[in-house]
């Protein structure tokens, strides 16, 4: 039986916990401590808690103090902030990790990650749930095998509209920093985090890794009352030469995508979260459905469990969500946050009669730069502004990001 804790269980914290709760119920997994600092709020998860005898705390350092030895793995589904140090603490306590997306703010948070995992012997697991998905792999392999020829284009849209309620769940959502720790929030190191870290694991010349980070260049914008970007473009070379583009944005009006399109010599792969389809330039198609829930959390647990039982299974790894961080970081170092002009947001309501800031054309804006291979720049709209080409070669310290 595999002996697993959990901080938090609130936000996406619930999707972890009932993902515990069904392993519970099918006798996979032992639930041997909590820590919940909002227990009045949560008193009917606290009180099934209880009643299978799992341990209540409201500090992870005590739980995990307490539980020293005895825990298996560690579910960390909290704040971007919190990541590295919870991450570290639950390895030196003697648990592997699952931590949530992204795996941390900088790369010297990742780096630090690393040294313990290699010190303790234990995994960190990282909670890109596309990566545990069989279609995920099935893409890797092909792209492997060469079925499409030499790749030399791998590039993401997403259109993702957030109101301000989202904005204003907690008090990192859209910040640059929590207190003194970088959070570095946005739509590519957040929500749409899946779909960079997608590309990079997909650019990778080995299936094990992603791809090694050359440089890269970005225009980050907001037009919400936010520190960081609602909206973003990123350019990524990588050191074999591929070029990943990545557009996305939550000042929008309607969902679209994320639509991924993988370019290669002798055809194209392109997938979206219902289907993956393969088009050769002789012709032929195929087509495969991509993963739905509850299929998805069950494949991310099974994957966890066979691991921790001893078994070689493919996991998110930190090396692999690393890429991302690296990503992230350069795109900072690339540009700083512009504010996008006020004449160019319109302000409506969503479905909910909930506040939206949309920038006007966006949508447009990115679709064009997607089908061209290129960044947005001033000839698609006066306010865009794109920074300079960062070489992330032996990148190793996260710098604190341009700024306007």
């Amino acid at each position: 039986m595999i002996n697993a804790a959990i901080v938090g269980v609130s936000g996406f914290g619930r999707v972890h916990y009932d993902d515990l709760v069904r392993e519970y119920q099918h006798k996979r997994v032992s639930i041997t401590g909590a820590t919940i600092i909002n227990q009045e709020e949560e008193k009917e998860k606290c009180d099934f808690l209880k009643s299978i005898g799992c341990q209540l705390f409201t500090d992870y350092k005590q739980m995990l103090e307490v539980l020293r030895g005895k825990i298996d793995i560690c579910f960390i589904p909290t704040g971007i902030a919190m990541h590295a140090p919870m991450s570290i603490a639950a390895l030196r306590a003697g648990a592997s990790v699952y931590v949530e997306k992204p795996l941390a703010a900088t790369v010297q948070e990742a780096a630090a990650i690393h040294e313990v995992e290699q010190e303790t012997g234990k995994f960190v697991a990282v909670g890109y749930q596309t990566m545990y998905q069989p279609e995920t792999r099935k893409i890797k392999q092909y792209l492997l095998d060469g079925r499409i020829g030499r790749v030399h284009t791998l590039k993401t849209y997403g259109f993702w509209p957030r109101n301000l309620d989202y904005y204003q769940r907690n008090s990192w959502a859209g910040q640059l920093k929590s207190g003194e720790a970088w959070v570095l929030d946005s739509p590519f190191n957040n929500a749409l985090a899946h779909y960079l870290n997608l590309l990079s694991f997909y650019a990778g010349e080995t299936f094990d890794k992603a791809a090694t980070i050359a440089s890269v260049q970005a225009g980050l914008f907001h037009a919400k009352p936010i520190t960081s970007a609602d909206t973003a473009w990123i350019k990524t070379v990588t050191a074999d030469g591929k070029t990943l583009l990545f557009y996305v944005t939550h000042s929008c009006e309607k969902y679209e995508g994320p639509v991924t399109v993988i370019c290669g010599e002798h055809g194209d792969i392109e997938y979206d979260q219902d289907k993956t389809v393969i088009k050769l330039k002789d012709g032929s198609v195929e087509e495969f459905a991509s993963s739905k829930d509850p299929a998805v959390r069950k494949n991310v647990m099974d994957a966890l469990i066979y691991k921790l039982h001893g078994h070689d299974r493919f996991i998110c790894s930190l090396e692999i969500a690393a890429a991302q961080t690296v990503i992230c970081n350069g795109a900072h170092e690339s540009c700083a946050v512009h504010q996008v002009p006020s004449e160019n947001v319109q302000i409506i309501k969503d479905g909910n009669g909930v506040r939206l800031d949309v920038i006007t054309g966006i949508e447009d804006i990115i679709l064009k730069a997607f089908r061209e291979n290129r960044l947005p720049d001033k000839h698609d709209a006066p306010w865009i502004t794109c920074g300079e080409v960062v070489d992330m070669t032996g990148y190793t310290q996260f710098r604190g990001g341009k700024t306007v």
